[in-house]
């Protein structure tokens, strides 16, 4: 459990880590993984709980016949020996990109970039894009999103930011998750054990883009919230598909500090009955008491894991998009 405490350095992870031991490591998980219709990290997680269970039955058992405390301390060392084990494992298969340099110190960051009327007309520019995108992107809501042409977009966007090889990128896998991340509003993860991407099956059309790039994004050893936003939205901008590229001006706009109101005329109708169906959809199925225990105990998590700022982490985007210049193929600035 101590090595779980020690933080290597920036270099060393970028150089033997993230860019070394996890960019040899993710190709394999993937090859594994991937073939299996259904997740292979729900099946990784069930067998530690299948076995933490077997360890305090026989314990029990051993109670019966020695003495009560000697069994309950063996079987407190189990629990621990194998939740040790597990922690082990995902910081040597995924968590130590936690320790990454920030994306700012591998690209272009200028911070005097960040000033209230850039962030306006970043917001007007979006709320712009929005409101042209909509017609077309509705027009196509009911065709399947083109995975490839996903990637394409997406590929440039994390080897700019720092990626020396090509992470693998596989359609996402359904998850006995699925009931808890409705009820909590989680759009998706990437299991850090087997490094498979999932989604919530409740996700909206024009949601799924941006949070399959976010995904990916994690895969590809960027962990932290702001920096899978920012990948994300910088591949749904520069993808020649409507939607793709109206769900990265969404979730943009949601990502930025929101106003006190918007009039009626900022949006056109078809984005207005957008977000309608969003709060519909969370209304139906958020559990409000569950939600803030479980963002409580994912923004202790992330704070644990060297993001200080907790689950603020997803909305610090807004000062990557501003600080950070796009080229002309709608790539970030390298330094």
């Amino acid at each position: 459990m101590l090595g779980l405490c020690v933080h290597p350095s920036f270099a060393w992870v970028e150089r033997v880590y993230s860019n070394g031991a996890y960019a040899r490591w993710e190709p394999i998980a993937a090859a594994i993984a991937n073939p299996v219709p259904w997740s292979l990290g729900d099946f990784a997680v069930l067998v530690g709980a299948a076995v933490i269970a077997w360890r305090i039955v026989v314990r029990v058992r051993e109670a019966r016949r020695e003495r009560p405390w000697r069994a309950l301390g063996f079987a407190l060392f189990d629990i621990v020996a194998i939740l040790a084990l597990y922690a082990v494992w995902f910081e040597a298969s995924w968590g130590w990109n936690y320790d990454r340099a920030p994306i700012e110190m591998r690209l272009r960051y200028e911070a005097s970039r960040i000033d209230p009327a850039a962030l306006a007309a970043l917001r007007a520019r979006t709320i712009a894009q929005m409101n042209a995108l909509a017609p077309a992107a509705h027009a196509r809501a009911n065709e399947p999103l083109d995975l490839d042409a996903l990637r394409a977009a997406w590929l440039p966007a994390v080897q700019r930011g720092g990626d020396d090889w090509t992470p693998r990128t596989d359609p996402p896998k359904p998850t006995l998750a699925d009931p808890l991340m409705d009820a909590n509003g989680t759009s998706g993860f990437v299991n850090p054990l087997t490094l498979t991407v999932q989604l919530a099956s409740d996700l909206l059309w024009f949601e799924r883009p941006f949070d399959l790039a976010h995904e990916w994004s994690h895969d590809a050893a960027y962990a932290r919230e702001d920096e899978a936003n920012y990948l994300a939205v910088v591949t749904c901008l520069r993808s020649r598909d409507p939607v793709v590229r109206y769900s990265g001006e969404l979730e943009l706009l949601l990502s930025l500090p929101p106003l006190r109101s918007y009039p009626r005329k900022t949006f056109a109708p078809l984005v207005w009955g957008d977000f309608l169906a969003i709060r519909a959809r969370d209304a139906s199925r958020i559990n409000l008491a569950f939600a803030h225990w479980s963002w409580g105990t994912y923004n202790v998590y992330l704070k644990s894991n060297r993001i200080a700022s907790g689950i603020a982490n997803y909305g610090e985007v807004t000062r990557l998009m501003l600080a950070i210049p796009i080229d002309r193929e709608g790539l970030p600035e390298a330094r």
